[in-house]
């Protein structure tokens, strides 16, 4: 009986660990390449999408890869255009057998190609669709299965001219057949950044720039025709990069970045149907730049877990390269957007977020690109961290593991200032800064998500500095004044 209980209980708490799997992965090619998207499959591994350039930025191929839920690529495969760019970047999830690829396809020289594929698990294509377009380009924002089964996607269109865009909507069959397809070309070079059924009648939600004198960021019903019926202006100035995802019909989240008095911070709103804002959590403040995550920057399974993600001290207009030390950073909010928990990954590179999509072990996975600027030019690598639901790695014995933060110092080196960012798990932690001789010279204590402190009247050298939490030193670095 004694072996029996023993066994169950060695059970019951080896599910509970293998159930929380955290890995990190750097996928590093001679070539320049970024993700695409990343679908999670039955047995907890992934299939990840990203394009590759060879030539020229004209010239990139498609890449997938399957990546275990230990956080090892057990198949990689390559498709490519050999006169041109060809790439499936977005991808919506249908069954283990059934993945539905959407991407272009375009020769040099010639007008893009909308590229539709079915894959299976193992990278085989079961049927591959082209459609050639009257543009010259069309970048796939989002894609989604709606509740007919049939495909829906939205993308922003480019003509001759570049600084003329324009909105274009498809729907799909399964196998790839176009069913109905829409362009809008009301307004000149709007953006889309996502799209969702709602409610669940035929309609459709989109989030938007550029369809407003009065707003930066709107809010598009669309019927099931794919056309325009109505526009809403985006509650609180939460615009660009936004995701949106449905709790019910009258209901659904949105996060993107928040705009207050020139400063970039990140958000996530609650709206009901009309649009109107019942709640708003604001993460950052005016003193530093945050970024939404630029493809995916909130997801859940469950509405009481809802992650957000983003680029902590991001470099605006560098793109994937800055020149300095950035994270990628996480929040954990419940039902009613009470923030649980912030935490940061990185700060020893420029980390670049573009997507958290949260898993079926409850926890999430954060994808985007780590760019070493000491070493590398202009050349990144995909980074993806999986932690588990307290946004935490577990169990990783993969090489350069970026160290998990509480709390942030930068910039470093600094010189007027420095900031302090930190999640609200460690509220009331104390921040002291230590002269090389061993004086302490700056105390306080972190009550706000984010502590400017001025340095000013600190002689330029170097400092070390902790936090301490609950009595425990819980972050320490070297800081250095020029």
């Amino acid at each position: 009986m004694k072996k029996q209980i023993l066994l169950l209980i060695f059970l019951l708490v080896y599910n509970f660990v293998s159930g929380q799997s955290t890995f990190t992965l750097l996928i590093s090619n001679p070539t320049n390449e970024y993700p695409g998207d990343i679908i999670e499959l039955s047995d907890q591994s992934f299939i990840l999408s990203s394009a590759f350039f060879t030539d020229s930025p004209d010239q990139a191929a498609q890449r997938f890869f399957k990546i275990s839920r230990e956080g090892t690529i057990t198949l990689d495969s390559i498709f490519e255009n050999p006169n041109g760019r060809g790439t499936l970047l977005t991808l919506v999830y249908i069954n283990d057998t059934s993945i539905f690829c959407i991407g272009d396809w375009a020769n040099l020289n010639e007008k893009d190609q909308k590229w539709v594929a079915g894959i299976d698990s193992g990278f085989n294509i079961h049927w591959n669709k082209k459609y050639q377009l009257s543009y010259n380009y069309a970048k796939t924002a989002t894609a989604f299965l709606n509740y007919q089964g049939r495909i829906i996607s939205a993308a922003t269109a480019t003509n001759d001219d570049p600084s003329h865009s324009y909105l274009y909507f498809q729907e799909y069959s399964l196998t790839g057949d176009s069913i109905i397809s829409s362009m809008d070309s009301s307004v000149i070079s709007p953006l889309i950044f996502d799209m969702m059924e709602f409610p669940l009648n035929g309609m459709y939600r989109a989030a938007v720039s550029g369809y407003g004198q009065n707003s930066m960021g709107q809010l598009l019903m669309i019927d099931s025709s794919l056309t325009i019926v109505n526009v809403d202006p985006i509650p609180n100035s939460v615009y660009w990069y936004n995701a949106l995802k449905k709790i019910n019909d009258s209901s659904y989240y949105i996060s993107g970045n928040k705009h207050p008095n020139q400063s970039y911070d990140y958000a996530i709103m609650l709206l009901d149907e009309n649009n109107d804002c019942k709640k708003i959590s604001v993460l950052g403040q005016n003193d530093t730049i945050d970024y939404a995550g630029t493809v995916q920057s909130m997801d859940f399974l469950n509405p009481d877990k809802i992650f957000v993600g983003a680029t902590s001290n991001i470099a605006l207009y560098s793109g994937h390269y800055g020149q300095q030390n950035s994270w990628y950073a996480m929040s954990n909010f419940d039902s009613a957007l009470n923030l649980r928990w912030t935490k940061y990954y990185g700060g020893d590179a420029y980390y670049f977020l573009q997507s958290v999509v949260a898993t079926q072990d409850g926890g999430a996975i954060l994808v985007g690109t780590r760019y070493d600027y000491p070493t590398q030019s202009n050349q990144c690598d995909i980074y993806l961290i999986k932690v588990n639901e307290n946004g935490v790695l577990t169990n990783d014995d993969h090489k350069q593991s970026p160290p998990v933060h509480d709390a942030i110092v930068f910039p470093n080196p600094g010189s007027d200032y420095l900031i302090i960012e930190s999640g609200p798990q460690i509220s009331d932690a104390e921040f002291r800064m230590i002269s090389i001789d061993g004086k302490q010279v700056i105390t306080k204590t972190l009550i706000e998500r984010k502590t400017t402190l001025e340095t000013q009247f600190l002689p330029p050298g170097s400092y070390v500095w902790q936090i301490l939490f609950n009595n425990k030193v819980i972050e320490s670095g070297k800081w250095i004044k020029e």
